[in-house]
C-alpha cells in the first residue's frame, strides 16, 4: 500500500474509535474486509493510529483552538505535522488517498514549521480527571511519565530457561534479521531493537524457546520470594503470562493453578504453556471452596486503569471514566477478599497492577491490611514507567500463622 493509502485506512479506523467502538474491533474488521493488505502495512496503519491516539490530547486541543472538527482526518493531519511528516506524500487526492490539503491545513502547516512547538504546546495526554491523581502519585516523576506516555512502549523478550539460553536466542534472532541485546536489568530477558515485527513468526517462537514480555513485568516476577516444589494460583491468570513466567524460573518445578473468568483468555494461556513445556491446571469457579488454605502462593495480578502501560494500549486511557475507575477499585478490593482464604498459613499474596496510581496500589494495600489483621506486608515496589519497560506495583503479603 501507499503510505496516502495507509494514512487513509487509519482516518477510517479512527472515525470509528470517535464515535465508541472498541479500536481492536476496528482494527480487525478492517484487517477482515482489506485482505490485500499485507501485515507490513497493517502495522504501519496500527502505528499512525495509536501514534495519535497517545497524543490525542495535544491534537484536539489544537484544533479545538482553531475551532476545527475533531475526525479522523483532522487527527491524521496534525499527526503528520506533528512528527514532520511530507503533507504532499500523504494527502493527495489519489484514490483510496485523502484529500488534498485545504486551505486551513496548507496555511497551518505553513505556520507550524516557523514554530512547532508553540503550536502545538505541552499538553498531559491523560484524561483530565486523573491528572491530579497522576500528580500526587508521581510527584516529581509526573513530567517524565507524562512524555514517556506518548511514546511508542519499547519490545522485548523473555528467554524459556527450559528451553534455551540467552546466546542461543541471541544467535538465532540474528539470523532472523532481528536485533537484540541481552537485558541488564533481568536475567532471561533480551531487549529488541530492530525488526520486532518477525518475532511471533520464528520457529523458536512457535517452539515455547521465549515469549514476548515486558522487561518490567519480568522483574516483577523475577524479584518474588519464590520456592520449587510449592503450589501457585494466578487467581487473575488471563493469557497466563505471569505465571508462565514464574513456571518457567522454577524450573517446572511446582504444581501450577489458573483461573479467570475469560475462557477465551485460559484457551490461551493453555497454549502458551503447552508451547513452553510446562503445565496448569485450571481452577474453576465453582470448585473454589474446596482449596482453601491450599497455596503457597497467590498472584493477583488485578484488573486496574492499565496506566503504567498506556503507550501499549492508548484507547484504554480515554476510555477510563471515574465510573468505570471506581468499579475497578471495587473489584480490586474484591479479589483480595476472594484469594486470601484459599492461601495457607504463612503464605503470600503477590499483589500486582501496571498502574502508576496510588488510590489502586499502596492506599488500596493499606486498606486491606487494616481490615484483614491476619495478614502483613512484607515488601512492596514501586516500577516507574522509563525506556526499559512498562509501570508496575507489586505488594507482598503474608498469611500470619
Amino acid at each position: 500500500m501507499r503510505q496516502d493509502a495507509r494514512a487513509n485506512a487509519a482516518i477510517s479506523i479512527l472515525d470509528n474509535f470517535l464515535v465508541g467502538q472498541n479500536l481492536n474491533s476496528v482494527l480487525s474488521i478492517w484487517a477482515e474486509n482489506n485482505r490485500y493488505a499485507g501485515s507490513s502495512d497493517r502495522e504501519a496503519i496500527r502505528n499512525i493510529v495509536f501514534d495519535v491516539l497517545r497524543v490525542k490530547k495535544t491534537l484536539t486541543s489544537v484544533l479545538e483552538k482553531e475551532k476545527q472538527p475533531i475526525n479522523g482526518r483532522s487527527l491524521v493531519f496534525l499527526h503528520s505535522v506533528f512528527y514532520e511528516l511530507n503533507l504532499n506524500d500523504i494527502f493527495t487526492g489519489r484514490e483510496y488517498g485523502p484529500e488534498k490539503l485545504t486551505i486551513f491545513e496548507k496555511e497551518f502547516s505553513k505556520i507550524s514549521k516557523e514554530n512547532i512547538k508553540e503550536c502545538f504546546g505541552v499538553v498531559d495526554n491523560i484524561p483530565d480527571f486523573l491528572t491530579a491523581e497522576f500528580k500526587r502519585s508521581l510527584g516529581r516523576k509526573f513530567k517524565n511519565a507524562m512524555r514517556l506516555l506518548e511514546k511508542r512502549a519499547p519490545i522485548s523478550i523473555r528467554v524459556n530457561p527450559l528451553k534455551s539460553d540467552i546466546s542461543s536466542i541471541l544467535e538465532c534472532l540474528s539470523l532472523e534479521g532481528i536485533e537484540g541485546k541481552k537485558s541488564k536489568i533481568v536475567r532471561y530477558g533480551i531487549d529488541i531493537i530492530g525488526n520486532p515485527r518477525r518475532l511471533t513468526q520464528i520457529q523458536a517462537f512457535k517452539d515455547g524457546c521465549f515469549e514476548v514480555q515486558d522487561l518490567h513485568s519480568q522483574k516483577i516476577i523475577e524479584d518474588l520470594p519464590l520456592d520449587e516444589h510449592t503450589k501457585v494460583l494466578d487467581y487473575c491468570a488471563g493469557a497466563g503470562g505471569k505465571i508462565l513466567s514464574i513456571a518457567c524460573s522454577l524450573k517446572g518445578n511446582g504444581k501450577f493453578y489458573i483461573h479467570d473468568i475469560d475462557e477465551k483468555k485460559l484457551k490461551e494461556a493453555d497454549l502458551r504453556a503447552e508451547r513452553a513445556g510446562v503445565k496448569f491446571k485450571r481452577l474453576e469457579v465453582e470448585k473454589l471452596q474446596n482449596y482453601r488454605c491450599s497455596f503457597d502462593y497467590i498472584v493477583a495480578d488485578v484488573p486496574c486503569s492499565g496506566s503504567g502501560a498506556w503507550r501499549r494500549n492508548p484507547q484504554q486511557k480515554w476510555r477510563i471514566t471515574p465510573e468505570s475507575l471506581n468499579e475497578i477499585l471495587t473489584r480490586q478490593t474484591v479479589i483480595l477478599d476472594e484469594v486470601k482464604d484459599l492461601l495457607k498459613k504463612n503464605g503470600y499474596i503477590f499483589y500486582i497492577t501496571c498502574s502508576l496510581l496510588k488510590i489502586e496500589n499502596e492506599e488500596l494495600i493499606e486498606n486491606f491490611l487494616m481490615d484483614n489483621k491476619h495478614f502483613r506486608l512484607l515488601n512492596k515496589k514501586n516500577i516507574t514507567i522509563d525506556n526499559s519497560g512498562d509501570g508496575f506495583f507489586c505488594a507482598v503479603l503474608q498469611k500470619k500463622n
